[in-house]
């Protein structure tokens, strides 16, 4: 369970690229994410495929594009 939040953390850390999704968009979806394997650890497994898909979308942001994020 640890792995699992820790790789979420670490996506939504991740500084990552999108296709349509703006680095914030990126950073949301990641926190989300965060949020429902912490509420849900028996989902962590179906969420870590969501966090995958999040982190090829996404690879391309790097952690400056996420600084003006709120």
């Amino acid at each position: 369970m640890k792995k699992v939040l820790l790789s979420a953390v670490a996506i939504a850390a991740l500084t990552l690229s999108s296709c349509g999704k703006s680095a914030c968009d990126c950073k949301k979806e990641g926190e989300d994410l965060i949020k429902k394997m912490a509420s849900d650890p028996s989902k962590a497994e179906d969420l870590k495929k969501e966090a995958e898909a999040l982190e090829e979308d996404c690879k391309d942001y790097k952690e400056e594009d996420y600084k003006d994020c709120k």
